[in-house]
């Protein structure tokens, strides 16, 4: 099977980790951001103007040190153990970053993280379709539904950025869970 897989609050823990940055930058509580669950994927329109400056000052610089979720190399180590094919689909471009395939490497290098293919690219609809994609898994409901539409099987991982947000799309809560679910072969 190939198994489309996110990085940011799908591998990585993105949303709490670039919370200072944020604050840094727009020169805001850290406090008053963390309270209302205000990141990098959720920012306010009137800090949203300025999302790719934020992005150009930090992303090629503080990204690389991610922290990614626990386990998460293991677990994908299991399930290329099973013998699937894994494909990184990442919402990252020239927009964002200088290299935005050096930056990504070095964070699924620092973080031991075992793939097959290392795509960057915002549709990832188009980018499932094209690689064949048997079960996509990301944080984004907006990307899950556009994939689902596709008749393409995904998990939706539970993150900060989603949690509140209302779908019909399957949730999943840790790695633990997902190695579980393609081991008994229900995706």
């Amino acid at each position: 099977m190939k198994i489309g897989i996110d990085i940011d609050d799908t591998m990585a823990d993105t949303f709490d980790y670039l919370i200072p940055y944020i604050a840094e930058f727009f020169k805001m509580d850290i406090n008053y951001l963390k309270d209302n669950h205000i990141s990098y994927c959720n920012l306010p329109k009137e800090m949203k103007e300025r999302e790719l400056e934020f992005a150009k000052k930090y992303y090629d610089k503080v990204i690389p040190n991610t922290p990614f979720k626990p386990k998460v190399a293991e677990y994908i180590n299991k399930i290329k153990d099973l013998g699937h094919e894994i494909i990184i689909i990442t919402a990252r471009d020239k927009t964002l970053y200088t290299n935005e395939y050096k930056t990504t490497i070095e964070e699924l290098n620092n973080n031991n993280i075992n793939y097959d293919k290392l795509i960057c690219d915002f549709d990832k609809a188009k980018i499932c379709k094209i690689e064949k994609i048997d079960l996509f898994i990301d944080d984004s409901i907006f990307n899950c539904s556009r994939v689902n539409a596709l008749g393409i099987k995904t998990l939706l991982f539970n993150s900060k950025g989603n949690l509140k947000d209302k779908t019909n799309l399957d949730r999943i809560d840790s790695w633990k869970d997902i190695y579980e679910k393609i081991k008994q072969c229900s995706y």
